[in-house]
């Protein structure tokens, strides 16, 4: 008990604004105030030496792009459905397989599609589903 009496006396006497908060509540601000004397130490001598820190530059293509960003971007643009495989129609919302695999068997048997409203002749696809995906679609590769 007497050991407890001395070490709030000290941090009375230490810390006397912080003799309120609780043992978590001084932790987390010891931790702020090391963190903003740290930028001040970093900003001081960022000043007085300007070459000594570095700047930060932004370089483009300085680092490659994942696959799997590429792909996602490949998502978002339109598919041209005179060269896309079954698997970029499923991509379409709403596209699965079966509808993928005749849109592609429609094209190998009747030619390249001349307008997208020609979709209307596959199989399973009406006005309704055309102007859902039309957004989605385009003729050719840009």
């Amino acid at each position: 008990m007497r050991g407890d009496r001395r070490e709030t006396y000290f941090c009375s006497l230490a810390f006397p604004l912080m003799f309120t908060f609780n043992r978590n509540e001084q932790i987390v601000l010891l931790l702020l105030c090391g963190t903003l004397l740290v930028g001040l130490v970093i900003s001081y001598l960022d000043k007085r030496n300007p070459d000594g820190i570095p700047d930060f530059e932004v370089r483009k293509n300085a680092v490659p792009v994942p696959e799997a960003l590429e792909a996602s971007a490949k998502e978002d643009a339109p598919i041209a459905i005179n060269q896309a495989t079954e698997k970029e129609f499923q991509r379409l919302p709403g596209i699965g397989p079966q509808i993928a695999d005749r849109f592609v068997a429609y094209r190998d048997q009747h030619g390249e599609f001349k307008t997208i409203d020609d979709l209307m002749q596959v199989s399973g696809i009406g006005p309704k589903t055309l102007e859902r995906l039309r957004p989605h679609l385009t003729l050719s590769a840009p």
